[in-house]
């Protein structure tokens, strides 16, 4: 598997080589986005226990790379991004989180278009399982994933389009006790744009199918969106859906039939003096340890110029997590939050001094004594960006 993963990244570099050379001979217009922050934590909690909690400090150093280019054919968007931790008192724990991806999509003819990504990711699952389940048990074990994925779109006039799309996932986990996991997912989509020309509405039946050395899964759902803006600065997007989920166990366990909602819907904003977003989500996700789970959040990421130099933000959400089991053992259902308020200032048009207080708590409601971790953080963040267009 290791192997597989190396030639991934290999492939990914490969082609960010030759889509950007080829690019340059198109001479269109493209960007190039190098950054590095350089950020000092300290972190109350890290191995994020309900006790006997272990503080330090960290030190991060983190240099990223983002192209993107565009031609009448061809789009192109390529990331390259690494985060070194270094901890003060715990060094056992250094680690080098990494990512790299890959976008593009090429307009065969006046309506046949095609597109593919790719994206391989090896962090830690504290961070990652926080962030996208709100559920995690304690640790700081390492985490890798690949995503793959193409897509086919066909314009049948100016205002209706027809396509199909299929994503990989391949999650592997450093743990024993955690279980990896393969995830296929299927949809074709019929899109129509408004009288209006500005509103955008659509209907994607989906299909996902996921083994693990625990469980097959099985997902069919039907789902409908809506797109508006509201203005140059500001649009939604509303995505609703009915869900059927079957689960045929490996062991002992009774088969699961489950009903759900899907939704992801948010509102974005985006100005010279306040830029965020606001949304909540609804869908199922998967523990490190096999357990499928139906996550609702509801989040907020704004930052807020008060002057020229000087803004405020606030980064925050609340996940509540729930077992889809027919008839679990022993229910483990989570609330968790997570409140991060912040002050920056921009030293120059591209370089940003932030200091960041974070909060985050989680409940594990289903325990006898009611087991509750929190975690605080206080970040001192300078990022320095150089962009580069042509």
């Amino acid at each position: 598997m290791m192997l597989k993963l190396k030639m991934f990244k290999i492939l990914l570099f490969a082609c960010s080589i030759l889509f950007f050379s080829t690019s340059v001979a198109l001479s269109a217009e493209g960007s190039l986005l190098t950054s590095v922050a350089l950020r000092q934590e300290y972190n109350d909690n890290i191995f994020y226990t309900a006790s006997n909690k272990t503080d330090d400090f960290i030190s991060y150093v983190t240099p990223a790379l983002n192209l993107t280019y565009a031609t009448e054919i061809l789009n192109l968007s390529a990331l390259a991004a690494w985060d070194g931790l270094l901890y003060w008192d715990n060094s056992d724990q250094n680690r080098l989180n990494q990512r790299y991806g890959l976008n593009v999509g090429y307009r065969m003819t006046e309506r046949w278009s095609v597109s593919a990504n790719g994206l391989y990711i090896f962090d830690s699952v504290q961070d990652s399982q926080l962030d996208e389940t709100g559920s995690v048990e304690s640790g700081l074990s390492d985490r890798q994933r690949v995503n793959a994925g193409a897509g086919l779109d066909y314009a049948i006039s100016e205002r209706n389009n027809i396509g199909a799309a299929y994503e990989f996932q391949d999650t592997v986990f450093e743990r024993d006790a955690d279980v990896d996991t393969k995830v296929h997912d299927f949809r074709v989509y019929y899109q129509r744009r408004l009288k209006n020309q500005r509103d955008v509405i659509s209907i994607f039946p989906q299909f996902t199918w996921a083994d693990s050395d625990d469980w097959d899964g099985y997902n069919p759902s039907l789902n409908f969106s809506w797109a508006h803006p509201f203005s140059e600065t500001l649009d939604s997007s509303i995505t609703l859906g009915v869900r059927h989920t079957y689960i045929n166990y490996k062991d002992d366990r009774d088969d699961t039939n489950d009903w759900g909602g899907v939704a992801d819907m948010w509102l974005r904003k985006r100005g010279e003096l306040t830029t965020g977003r606001v949304g909540f989500s609804n869908d199922l996700q998967t523990r490190t340890n096999g357990e499928i789970i139906n996550v609702s959040r509801l989040y907020a990421n704004i930052d807020h110029r008060l002057s020229r130099r000087f803004g405020v933000g606030l980064n925050g959400g609340v996940w509540y997590s729930n077992l889809i089991e027919s008839s679990p053992e022993t229910d483990d259902d989570r609330w968790y939050y997570d409140v991060s308020p912040s002050a920056f200032y921009r030293l120059t048009e591209y370089h940003i001094l932030r200091l960041t207080y974070s909060y985050n708590h989680q409940t594990l409601l289903d325990r006898d004594d009611d087991d509750k971790i929190d975690r605080q953080r206080i970040l001192l963040e300078l990022t320095f960006n150089f962009p580069k267009t042509w």
